[in-house]
């Protein structure tokens, strides 16, 4: 293990949490269900990445960009409604049982949008339904990676597993968009609903190895919300983590409409090149942010995410759409593995399940308060001025963390 990375990170209480040791291994080796859970996490992303181009059907529905934001944002407020009781379920029934039933659950929610025809309730209450189901599954399906990293390796490790996530990104939209071209959103659900059920048959085949700190779920002797939430270590992660997926949300809810606006006929290439671009810094660069630390990696890939975003400005001009994807591929490729691999290595043992909740729900804080937020302000100035905001909140983000975390100042000025 690397000095400075042991430095950088307070130690695992109990060990490397999947056994292995970075010393003698200095090839990651994954067990079986590594791969599985790989798997499994690749389908749900390749469902969810289909869902760039949701605000699509709502502007085919009569939405607009408030309306959008409006949409979107009631999913995420209904995944977060129900975190709470996430970490309650998963220490009661299992991380798999959570991940394989939620999962199940998931395809029938997805399979409610058919009926609808118009803007009205029922598509806010599909949306609510369809997102506390799939945040649930997703929560329970990342609680079960926490088990898997070795200590010292976390950030190559997290690179390895992340690419489950920006690999579906680069393919999903352009699949989804020819699809919606050629035979139209029934079409389009029936495939996302096709890749819930292949992710939950693939978790049905996952064995779970509990670990003897906690079988299923967070010990009695594990950390409360509230400590883990006011953690001096933790918290700078979460603020980070806030900011990080209210700036994404712009990326994620308003790309495409905005695209479509002005003229680009193709959108979903730049989902493509962004996630192509992460996917390439992550395969080179997972041992690269070991060696040079998490924390310094943090502030500057941050900053390199907000001029991504702030560049969507300039969508239908010069090329900027794909030059934004570039750029902003990059520095979300460094910055989610750093980001995950952070808040796991300073998580007790004892605590995952509660950690992995509360990370997770800042996720879908940000995806409901975002499309909303950013929405009103591209309904009131545009949609150029509402990615600049949201590349604004990247680059705070990225001037707190190296305000709030000395070490990660000092190593992002050497």
């Amino acid at each position: 293990m690397k000095a400075e990375v042991a430095n950088a990170l307070p130690e695992h209480p109990g060990g490397a949490p999947n056994g292995l040791d970075a010393p003698e291994n200095p090839r990651l080796v994954f067990e079986r269900a590594f791969w599985l859970v790989f798997a499994a996490s690749f389908a749900l992303n390749m469902a969810a990445n289909l869902f760039v181009l949701f605000p699509l059907w709502v502007v085919e529905l009569g939405g607009n960009a408030s309306i959008i934001g409006a949409i979107i944002g009631t999913g995420s407020l209904a995944a977060l409604a129900a975190r709470p009781g996430v970490g309650a379920l998963i220490d009661r029934r299992g991380r798999k049982w959570t991940a394989l039933w939620f999962l199940v659950l998931d395809a029938i929610a997805i399979s409610l949008y058919f009926p609808i025809h118009s803007i009205g309730l029922p598509i806010f209450l599909v949306r609510a339904i369809h997102g506390a189901i799939e945040g649930t599954a997703r929560v329970a399906l990342f609680a079960m990676v926490y088990e898997m990293l070795p200590r010292g390796r976390e950030g190559e490790a997290m690179a390895t597993f992340s690419l489950c996530g920006m690999v579906p990104g680069a393919i999903a939209p352009l699949v989804g968009e020819q699809l919606i071209r050629s035979l139209g959103f029934t079409v389009f659900f029936a495939l996302a609903i096709a890749l819930i059920v292949a992710s939950a048959i693939v978790v049905s085949f996952v064995v779970e190895q509990p670990h003897p700190a906690h079988a299923s779920g967070d010990s009695p002797g594990g950390r409360s919300y509230r400590s883990l939430l006011t953690d001096r270590a933790l918290m700078p992660l979460w603020i980070v983590t806030l900011m990080f997926s209210l700036a994404l949300a712009s990326r994620l809810s308003f790309v495409a409409a905005y695209a479509y606006q002005e003229g680009v006929q193709r959108a979903g290439w730049y989902f493509a090149i962004y996630s192509l671009m992460a996917v390439g810094v992550r395969l080179v660069g997972g041992q690269v942010m070991d060696r040079m630390g998490l924390n310094r990696a943090l502030a500057p890939s941050l900053a390199v995410l907000a001029i991504g975003l702030a560049l969507l400005a300039g969508t239908g001009r010069f090329g900027l759409l794909d030059i934004a994807a570039v750029i902003g591929g990059i520095g979300h490729g460094y910055l989610y593995p750093a980001l995950s691999a952070l808040v796991i290595a300073r998580t007790p043992l004892k605590s995952t399940g509660r950690s992995s909740s509360i990370y997770s729900s800042l996720y879908d804080l940000g995806g409901m308060a975002g499309p909303y937020l950013l929405g009103v302000v591209a309904v009131t100035f545009g949609y150029g001025p509402m990615f600049i905001v949201s590349g604004s909140i990247a680059l705070a983000g990225a001037i707190y963390f190296v305000i709030a975390e000395p070490d990660a100042r000092l190593r992002f000025r050497n």
